[in-house]
C-alpha cells in the first residue's frame, strides 16, 4: 500500500509539473507548502499543496490519512528519480 501511495504522489507531482522548490544535481525537487482542502475535497481525496500543486490520494490509504491530518500545516514534499534497477509493483486492494 505504501508503494502505491508513493507512486501516486510521484505521478501526480510529475503530471502537475512541479516547478517550485529546488532542483539538485540528483534529479530531484523539493517543495514546502501548506496543505489545504475543503471538506468535500478531502472526502474525495484532493489536497492542495500551496498554489502550484494538487495531490490526489485514494481515501483510506496511508497517504490520504497523512494529508488529512496535515490540513492547515506546512509539509515538505521531495520527488526524486526512481532507481531503474528496482522492480515496480502495484498492490491492488491490499
Amino acid at each position: 500500500m505504501r508503494a502505491t501511495a508513493v507512486a501516486l504522489v510521484v505521478l501526480t507531482a510529475l503530471t502537475a509539473g512541479i516547478g517550485i522548490g529546488r532542483a539538485s544535481d540528483r534529479d530531484e525537487t523539493t517543495i514546502t507548502a501548506q496543505v489545504s482542502s475543503a471538506d468535500h475535497e478531502t472526502d474525495e481525496g484532493y489536497f492542495s499543496l500551496g498554489a502550484d500543486a494538487t495531490v490526489m490520494a485514494k481515501p483510506g490509504t496511508a497517504l490520504y490519512r497523512f494529508l488529512a491530518r496535515q490540513k492547515g500545516r506546512k509539509v515538505k514534499l521531495t520527488v526524486t528519480e526512481a532507481d531503474d534497477r528496482q522492480l515496480s509493483r502495484l498492490d491492488r486492494g491490499r
